[in-house]
């Protein structure tokens, strides 16, 4: 009976280095030769000098591996009444005895008992009852076992597993406190992590005489910040075998735990497919640009002032989290005048984790380029750094009345039914803007979408709303003078008096009226007076007044959209 992933983490971890030490391909091809193999292996790390601390001063075995089988045979201080050899006895003897269970089990073949971790029937002499020592989490908050029974049976292969989880672990967390795994079920990615950051980190640990302890390298803060730190390293060293995760839909978790007398803690964190996709879109777009979102993003550098590093541990742990959520992260990355991470990754980000349409992105691209390169440019990206999410709409609206944007792409930008989306639209014009001016100071070329694609198709509102202009541009006497009055309204009532002057004239229809002006709706008519100011503006700008200022909402109408947008 072949071996296969269980979806107990802690089982799977096992397996994994199991896997990697036993020299096997993949889990189904382990023979009782590959077992034997493999515990060799994991018998030369545990017991060597580097892991007792012999001549060392620090244990690996009295200190760090009490945080995952704590009072094991390697751990409980009786074992070590007679030292060292002791010690390494008592665990030999223990290890061979899982063994000869777990060949047992693969030799025979169908058993008699059903194995609540694996779901095999295993022979029932082949099981073990096992306890926190050996089984992390098995008391406390959370439970991995079924019945809250006092320890839980297992069968040989699933108990030997176990024993190899220590090749699967890495540290995170502040001073390296708490353990977490990657609970990958493919035989491929799970054993080169083991393989790589398990097994190859021990040997060279015992090689240069250093204590053993848990890989735990991490240039940055938080778990969330740890876990994609280890994804951009497998990127670089084995992209092929980490795209078999997302292109299979294999689902990942970062499990991170303790399993120490103190208690047991474990948090899980899922990996979306689509922050792998983004990874490995941004390493195959550019691995400079792959590079420097991973120097400017994730990583935490030491600092000769603390509170500096602080503050960078608190921003790199912020965003970290936001990327394992799958939320949005650009307007999180904006500094001073500065975009950290790059606008390539920012971009491939909306695309490949936000789902940004490819039109609507490539659209805020070309208005952040036009707004850099304008006249009144300072200006103009100074309102924008400073107005909030309600207002935004107010400062794309002047991009309209100077001409970097038509009534069309505002409404695309901006859809008069989907107010959250004004901050997003804010920080991905600053975005394009600091980019775009930091490749003007250092005189490269902006990373710009390639030409082509889809327009973004405006909405039955956006196209009435143009047809009203239309027909208020032809129809309306006095045209300067009413869009003076409709830009400078102070109160709904006001909106609607200056409607009720087109209404008269004909240049409006009661249909028409009623849609710009809703009963009971406040916000509507303001969300939709500046829709229309901003078709009237492009369809005819010398009819604008210059030394008019646009007067935003009224207070009730504010309030409104800020609770919509906030």
């Amino acid at each position: 009976m072949s071996l296969h992933w269980t979806g107990q983490p802690f089982v799977d971890a096992g397996l994994a280095a199991l896997l990697a030490a036993s020299g096997a391909s993949q889990l189904s091809g382990v023979t009782a030769t590959h077992l034997e193999v493999a515990v060799r292996e994991l018998e030369s790390v545990l017991l060597s000098d580097q892991a007792l601390g012999i001549g060392l001063e620090k244990s690996f075995a009295k200190g760090t591996l009490s945080q995952v089988f704590p009072n094991s045979e390697l751990v409980n201080p009786s074992n070590w009444s007679k030292g060292p050899e002791g010690v390494r006895e008592k665990y030999r003897t223990a290890l061979r005895e899982d063994l000869a269970r777990a060949k047992e089990a693969l030799r025979a073949g169908q058993g008699d008992r059903l194995c609540g971790i694996c779901g095999e029937r295993r022979p029932s002499a082949g099981f073990v009852v096992l306890r926190r020592d050996r089984f992390p989490l098995l008391s406390g908050a959370v439970n991995f076992y079924p019945g809250l029974l006092h320890g839980v049976a297992l069968c040989g292969v699933c108990s030997l597993a176990l024993r190899f989880a220590v090749a699967s672990l890495l540290r995170v967390g502040e001073r390296g406190r708490l353990l977490w795994f990657l609970h990958c079920p493919s035989d491929i990615v799970a054993a080169r992590i083991a393989q790589e950051y398990g097994w190859g980190h021990f040997r060279r640990l015992i090689a240069a005489n250093q204590p053993l302890d848990f890989y735990g390298d991490w240039r940055t803060a938080g778990n969330s910040g740890a876990i994609l730190c280890l994804l951009c390293q497998l990127l670089r060293k084995f992209a092929n075998q980490l795209r078999t995760i997302y292109q299979h839909g294999i689902p990942t978790v970062a499990y991170v735990f303790s399993n120490d007398n103190q208690g047991g803690y474990v948090e899980g964190i899922p990996v979306p497919t689509s922050i792998l996709d983004f990874l490995q879109s941004l390493q195959l777009e550019s691995v400079d640009a792959f590079d420097r979102f991973e120097r400017e993003v994730l990583w935490v550098d030491a600092a000769k002032d603390k509170r500096e590093e602080a503050q960078r541990a608190r921003f790199v742990a912020n965003v970290a989290g936001r990327i394992m959520r799958a939320e949005p992260i650009v307007g999180a990355c904006l500094g001073e005048q500065r975009l950290l991470g790059g606008w390539i990754a920012h971009r491939i980000y909306l695309q490949e984790v936000n789902g940004m349409d490819h039109a609507v992105l490539a659209l805020l691209e070309r208005t952040g380029i036009a707004l850099a390169q304008h006249e009144r440019g300072k200006k103009l990206i100074g309102r924008l750094e400073r107005a909030p999410a309600r207002d935004v709409r107010a400062v794309l609206l002047d991009l309209v009345r100077e001409g970097v944007l038509s009534g069309r792409e505002l409404g695309a930008l901006l859809p008069p039914n989907e107010p959250t989306s004004a901050q997003i639209v804010r920080d991905v014009l600053l975005a394009v803007v600091y980019e775009y001016q930091r490749c003007a100071e250092t005189g490269q070329p902006f990373p710009q979408l390639a030409a082509g694609g889809t327009t973004v198709e405006p909405d039955e509102v956006i196209r009435r709303l143009e047809r009203i202009a239309n027909d208020l541009d032809m129809m309306l006497p006095n045209r300067r003078q009413w869009i003076a009055d409709l830009m400078t309204a102070r109160k709904t009532a006001q909106i609607r008096a200056t409607y009720l002057r087109a209404l008269r004239s004909g240049a409006l229809s009661l249909v028409d009226f009623l849609f710009l002006v809703p009963l009971g709706d406040v916000t509507q008519a303001w969300v939709r007076r500046d829709y229309l100011l901003a078709f009237l503006f492009e369809r005819d700008r010398e009819a604008v007044p210059p030394d008019i200022e646009l007067v935003e909402a009224e207070e009730a109408a504010i309030d409104t959209v800020s609770l919509l947008t906030e």
